[in-house]
């Protein structure tokens, strides 16, 4: 089963595993008590390991790939579905250049959270969270090849928030004022549906005037543009109707008067690619005014944050508008916002009315 040959003054060894002819140095001179140590130690045992398999799954497991390339590309294959893709995308191809010249089962679990560490440096730790779990898939796919056993990017704990976070804080009344004041064009319609409605920037984009209801005041959101695709909204929740208030409504009509297939058409024609041109001329608006910079998200933080204060409508409605599951996720982002509102209640309340406690009365008796 195993022979002996020289190659030069070295002694090789012959076998053949899962049906492939192997050669391999011994390292040793071709010497009569060479010969004889390969025959009566080596030989031995290297013909156990081959009759066992032990040797054979070794050769196996040698001819899996390593390359961390190779199962980034399976698992961005398996998510070609999602809405999330491009993003995906994007985030593995910052995976890719950081681990590219080390193989899946070279990476440690020490590598991989120094690696987090670093980025908590520059991102919010959500955002790291996210590059990790991507991270966490892709040697999980090497995992299901059987290129690793354990995956090392599984259960690493990151600190609590290093990095600053993004100031989101509602714009006043004021300065929604002075916002659409200075701004001009569609640039400014897109403004006012943005601060009068609470939707998102890609849901505004891709709103089209046949989605606008004059006659019973309606806006339907039901498509996002998202680096250059048109899909569906973030949630089943998202997909909605959108009551249009009065102060909208010349600014909806000036828009329509120069609209095309959608709302906001590209100087191009056709939607937008995304939010990246609002986010270009926002910026601008910003610096020019001189107005605590926020970033254009905040314009539907704006809105849920003033119409909690208003209290024209339930926090169920508000979360109907826009778009949220329930009332409770409402009140988890932006109570924050409304903090002493019910030091505002006029002091002529009287729990217990006289007349309120009579008609209660009444009732039970």
């Amino acid at each position: 089963m195993v022979s002996i040959y020289k190659r030069g003054s070295r002694l090789y060894l012959q076998y053949t595993v899962n049906g492939k002819r192997k050669q391999k140095s011994t390292g040793l001179d071709d010497t009569p008590a060479n010969r004889k140590y390969l025959r009566e130690r080596v030989i031995p045992e290297l013909e156990r390991r081959i009759e066992s398999g032990a040797l054979a799954e070794e050769a196996r497991r040698d001819e899996i790939p390593k390359a961390l390339s190779h199962y980034a590309a399976k698992y961005l294959e398996s998510k070609e579905h999602l809405k999330t893709y491009w993003e995906l995308l994007q985030m593995v191809k910052r995976v890719e250049a950081e681990f590219k010249s080390t193989d899946v089962d070279k990476i440690t679990r020490g590598m991989v959270r120094d690696w987090a560490m670093g980025l908590l440096k520059t991102i919010s730790p959500t955002t790291t969270r996210k590059y990790v779990n991507v991270l966490g898939g892709i040697l999980e796919m090497a995992k299901d090849y059987e290129a690793i056993q354990v995956n090392p990017a599984t259960g690493i704990k990151l600190p609590g928030k290093t990095a600053p976070t993004r100031n989101r804080t509602p714009f006043s009344t004021e300065e929604v004022a002075l916002i659409l004041e200075s701004a001009a064009g569609w640039f400014r319609n897109y403004l006012a549906v943005a601060f009068y409605t609470g939707a998102r920037p890609g849901e505004i984009l891709a709103i089209k005037p046949e989605d606008i209801d004059l006659k019973r005041r309606v806006i339907r959101i039901e498509r996002n543009i998202r680096h250059g695709k048109v899909t569906t909204p973030k949630t089943a929740y998202s997909v909605r109707s959108v009551p249009i208030l009065d102060p909208l409504l010349p600014y909806l009509r000036g828009q329509l008067m120069q609209a095309g297939e959608w709302l906001f058409e590209s100087p191009r024609g056709g939607h937008y690619n995304g939010a990246r041109k609002v986010m270009y001329h926002w910026q601008n608006l910003m610096e020019r005014l001189g107005i605590e910079y926020r970033d254009l998200y905040t314009t539907r933080h704006t809105f849920i944050t003033h119409m909690l204060m208003s209290g024209e409508l339930s926090v169920l409605e508000l979360a109907q508008i826009v778009g949220h599951k329930n009332a409770q996720q409402i009140m988890q982002s932006y109570a924050r916002f409304i903090n002493e509102q019910h030091l505002k209640i006029s002091r002529e309340i009287d729990p217990f009315n006289k007349k309120a406690t009579d008609k209660v009365a009444d009732t039970l008796g």
